[in-house]
């Protein structure tokens, strides 16, 4: 049976998924991922399919893809405690500190979303301190849209399907978003 794939296509899942005896096993999900996504299926649908894990390293593949230097996870010490963030990314002057919330979520349940952005505000100060340079943004990324347009407890609500456009243009807009230093 042919399947119709063109040979660019092919090419880019050599590595990502292995054939053997027509059984078809995936050996890099984010690479599959980020093929299924260039192809135009609907970034929330594919995120949906993914590991939390895996999710986090979708949105890493994202920041790279927009030129950040990234750390996943980063752990640190402030005091005598220590903490660690899901993804923090650096570009120029700019350190966006993110959490990664695979979450399925019905309506009603905005304080689960509050109470992840006041933990995750108290580590970006941290972070901020301990850098002290530069813009800290905080920022948490949603499988789906939560709805929340603007900042909640000081932390950006970012769904996956909006973080291209929001990496695209937060720069230009870097003096409304919610930042630290």
């Amino acid at each position: 049976m042919e399947l119709g794939i063109d040979d660019e296509l092919l090419h880019e899942l050599r590595g990502v998924v292995d054939v053997k005896n027509g059984v078809v096993r995936v050996v890099d999900p984010i690479g599959l991922a980020m093929i299924i996504v260039r192809l135009g299926v609907d970034v929330e649908a594919v995120s949906r399919l993914l590991s939390w894990r895996d999710f986090e390293k979708l949105c890493v593949e994202a920041l790279r893809s927009h030129g950040f230097e990234v750390k996943a996870p980063l752990r640190f010490k402030y005091g005598d405690r220590r903490y660690e963030v899901d993804i923090v990314a650096f570009r120029r002057q700019v350190m966006l500190v993110i959490d990664c919330k695979h979450w399925m979520m019905r309506s009603g349940q905005s304080s689960k979303i509050r109470e992840a952005s006041v933990k995750h505000l108290d580590k970006c100060v941290k972070l901020a301190r301990l850098r002290k340079a530069g813009f800290t943004i905080p920022l948490i990324v949603t499988l789906m849209d939560l709805g929340f347009k603007q900042p909640v407890e000081g932390v950006l609500i970012v769904p996956i399907f909006k973080l291209n456009s929001f990496l695209l243009g937060f720069e230009s807009h870097i003096d409304e978003l919610p930042a630290l230093g």
